[in-house]
């Protein structure tokens, strides 16, 4: 559940924090006064696109901070394996997001205060809100829409998953045995080759790390006469009989020593002397002794030169560093065993493609029965849902069928299917708004009204299945997954009766999840548990947008102007009120706040 939300310089947004509450909170305000602009906010922190274009003129970045209170067992270990929650705790946890995104361009993540992915926080945000806006009904258009919804509200995400996974396994075996089928083309001359190119390798004999080493030992080399000429002005500032740092401070020891006899108080600055000499002498006998092994070993230099050359060929032809060469090496001796004995190599590699099939298979039949059972569920629960929404005698139904294809590998129900990460279902939605029309895909029949209301019904059809929900209950939910559900105008394009069904639905959704609806619908807005104006200001030739926390007598204004737009009588009054008390009696919230900076 979103609990907070602060916005900073996101276009007229100057300085906005808003406090939620549980049910449904509704924002309403004249068009263009900001009211999609917090929507904007919110699908940053659930891993939108960043605008740059969104930054308020004259400031540096934009800032968005939501807090959210989370109970899920997903996020909390998504969470943890990125180090952005410690791990071992248990029950309810905070999560909070924050999105910087410059004018420049460059943008920042922060999850619970440290830098967080944004790959981590698109991972999270599904278990945190979901947003179902104008741009979010156009998706249940995308031919892949139904087989997400279906997956999701049947809970066959995981098994959805495990399918695909094994398919790209089994698609990794099918690409080993091509290889394998190619290579027997040019066996002879690929052997030849390979056995060419392993011999320069193991010629070479590399070791990793080998380069970087003998790369400072031939530095050393190099600067062997450079070396010897600083070993001697070394050694002979330190033991030079007339200038030497030895012979000074030998002298100025004798000095303090004589001083210590009469006054005592020398003596340590005598015994500090007497020790820094012993470590001089020992640093000219070190430097002397250097001096003295130097020499110049062209033999060695030439070896070093001739090794470094010899790596370095290797490395222009068989990887950037030599731990590539020699893991590129591993794979040429791999390749030539399994050509010089191939048969044995493609009937391995074909067993390996056959099990690897029949475990997608079979998890692709079960799959496939799973969504067949779910899918008249769907269609009746969501055709309950749209009743509600004014639908009173539409039909809506979730189709899976198969496509067949001469000449596939997987056959089910007497046919060959086509098959992929999906598994073998192609899966449709199709829908009848009125009674006596025969049900038509949704892409080719819905109107942008009719679109709202079924996403609505989905929706409610998804919530209801989710763990821990009881359907038809009129509690908050005991347990599982507590999200937010953002609706931003999901009421476009209905109006009168239908938009106070809207309303009770959205209402009656909120029973369950924490519901914001952005909405220009009074029957809507008359739903709502708690609702906030979404207004401009213009001071100092700069606009800004406030938005504030309604009590009563806000709220019967702000449904009256709704309602009767900018001139609102006593009749629009009373008609707010009328509203209101239809939907009064639901049960306390505790009134949410609102600030703008």
């Amino acid at each position: 559940m979103l609990t907070s939300l602060r916005v900073r310089d996101l276009a007229v947004l100057e300085d906005v924090e808003v406090a939620f509450g549980e049910g449904l909170t509704v924002l309403t305000g004249e068009t263009g006064a900001g009211k999609s602009l917090v929507v904007d906010a919110v699908m940053l922190l659930a891993g939108g696109r960043a605008d740059p274009a969104l930054v308020r003129a004259g400031a540096e970045r934009l800032v968005v901070e939501g807090a959210f209170d989370c109970d899920d067992a997903e996020a909390r270990r998504s969470l943890v394996e990125a180090g952005l929650l410690e791990e071992g705790g248990a029950g309810p946890f905070e999560v909070v997001v924050r999105r910087e995104v410059a004018a420049g361009g460059k943008g920042r993540l922060l999850v619970n205060g440290s830098p967080a992915a944004l790959k981590t926080l698109q991972e999270i945000a599904p278990r945190l809100l979901v947003l179902y806006g104008q741009a979010e009904a156009r998706d249940l258009l995308d031919p892949d829409a139904p087989r997400q919804l279906l997956d999701r509200f049947a809970g066959l995400g995981e098994r959805a998953a495990e399918g695909a996974a094994l398919f790209r396994e089994f698609l990794g075996t099918e690409r080993d045995l091509a290889r394998l089928h190619e290579a027997a083309k040019d066996r002879v001359q690929r052997l030849e080759l390979l056995d060419f190119q392993i011999g320069e390798i193991d010629k070479v004999e590399p070791k990793e790390g080998e380069d970087e080493e003998i790369s400072s030992e031939r530095k050393r080399l190099a600067s062997v006469e450079r070396i010897g000429k600083l070993l001697s002005e070394a050694s002979l500032a330190l033991e030079d009989d007339e200038r030497g740092a030895l012979r000074a401070a030998v002298a100025a020891r004798s000095a303090l020593h004589s001083l210590e006899e009469i006054e005592s108080s020398y003596a340590a600055r005598s015994a500090t002397l007497a020790d820094a000499i012993e470590r001089l002498k020992e640093v000219a006998f070190e430097t002397s002794r250097d001096l003295e092994s130097l020499e110049a070993d062209p033999a060695r230099a030439a070896f070093v030169a001739e090794r470094l050359d010899a790596l370095a060929k290797l490395k222009r032809k068989y990887g950037a560093t030599l731990a590539e060469v020699i893991a590129r090496r591993a794979a040429l001796g791999n390749e030539r065993d399994e050509l010089r004995d191939l048969e044995s190599a493609v009937k391995k590699a074909e067993g390996a493609s056959e099990k690897a099939f029949s475990a997608y298979r079979r998890a692709a039949l079960e799959l496939s029965a799973a969504r067949e059972a779910a899918a008249p569920r769907l269609g009746r629960a969501v055709e309950a849902h749209l009743r509600d929404l004014a639908f009173l005698k539409s039909s809506f139904s979730a189709l899976v069928t198969r496509r067949e294809e001469g000449g596939s590998r997987f056959a089910a129900g007497g046919s060959h299917v086509s098959f992929g990460a999906h598994g073998i279902d192609q899966m449709g939605f199709a829908f009848a708004p009125n009674p006596g029309e025969p049900a038509r895909p949704l892409q080719k029949i819905a109107s942008g009204g009719e679109l709202s209301r079924v996403q609505l019904a989905l929706a409610a059809a998804l919530a209801a299945e989710e763990p821990g929900s009881e359907e038809g209950a009129a509690t908050r939910r005991r347990g599982g997954p507590v999200r937010t559900f953002v609706f931003d105008e999901v009421d476009a394009g209905v109006s009168g009766a239908t938009a106070e069904a809207v309303g009770r639905k959205l209402r009656g959704l909120a029973a369950k999840e924490q519901i914001l609806v952005v909405t220009h619908l009074a029957q809507v807005a008359a739903a709502g548990e708690c609702h906030f104006s979404v207004s401009k200001e213009a001071a100092k030739g700069r606009t800004r947008t406030r938005v504030e926390a309604l009590d009563g007598a806000g709220r019967v204004e702000a449904v009256a102007a709704l309602l009767a737009g900018a001139s609102v009588g006593e009749a629009a009054r009373a008609q707010a009120r009328q509203l209101l008390s239809a939907f009064a009696g639901g049960g306390g919230r505790s009134r949410p706040s609102s600030r703008s900076l």
